[in-house]
């Protein structure tokens, strides 16, 4: 009988010191030197590597469809999911770190995506919840926004892809329309708009499931807090939480 305890207590340390290990030799890199891993068609990441930054995008408020983008100081990254409550399986603004061996990671344009390998029909396939959770680790007692890049329109560059900025001064060209058109049987659609600083102009994407669609886009002088995304090969603002605050 002791013999067995003894057994039993040696298997319980060896796969702790297995788990501890795992831990310790995990690297943790800039979602900038991610992107060097890859040019275009999807790679394995095999690498015990991680990356962390802040939640910057979800569907909660349907701004954004199967996709979770997290951000650090370095860069953006679009964790393509499945599910539909992204916000629930990772929160907006918490922290989130993503172990990354065994996902994989590819470029859609300009945008780095990571998710499962892929098929005919994505760059990657989508994570299910039970791939978001082994894969991620969620603080989420950080749940305010996190300091945002203050940008003015003539300078986003490809380089703020994916990034948390701020467009401060800007008002919108159709102020008075709704967030979203719709067709002729009252369904939403896809929609641009549009804000300008009274010389320059930049297209705002707008998601045909955004609960605020169908209410007037906001009058006056405006700061836009939002993701840099990417729209027909052009630079685009996706504002995030209803954030077009009027100043």
């Amino acid at each position: 009988m002791r013999a067995m305890l003894w057994l039993i207590s040696a298997l319980i340390f060896a796969v702790g010191c297995s788990t501890e290990q795992r831990a310790v030799g995990e690297r943790e890199v800039s979602i900038a030197y991610l992107g060097t891993l890859v040019h275009y068609e999807a790679v394995l990441l095999k690498d015990d590597i991680s990356i962390s930054g802040r939640v910057v995008a979800t569907d909660k408020m349907g701004e954004i469809a199967n996709t979770v983008v997290i951000a650090d100081e370095t860069a953006g990254v679009a964790l393509q999911v499945e599910t539909s409550n992204s916000d629930i399986a990772l929160p907006l603004y918490s922290k989130a770190t993503v172990h990354c061996s065994g996902l994989y990671l590819a470029r859609e344009g300009q945008r780095l995506v990571i998710g499962n390998r892929p098929t005919a029909e994505y760059s990657v396939d989508r994570l299910t919840d039970s791939d978001i959770a082994l894969h991620t680790t969620i603080d989420t007692l950080l749940t305010t926004p996190p300091s945002a890049l203050l940008r003015t329109i003539p300078d986003i560059t490809s380089s703020d892809m994916l990034r948390y900025v701020l467009i401060d001064n800007v008002e919108f060209v159709e102020h008075g329309k709704a967030w979203f058109d719709c067709d002729s049987l009252g369904s939403p659609l896809p929609s641009l708009r549009h804000i300008t600083d009274g010389r320059d102009t930049l297209t705002v994407v707008v998601n045909d499931a955004t609960i605020y669609g169908a209410e007037p886009l906001p009058s006056g002088t405006l700061n836009c807090y939002g993701i840099i995304d990417s729209h027909e090969g052009e630079l685009v603002l996706r504002i995030i939480n209803k954030q077009a605050i009027k100043q």
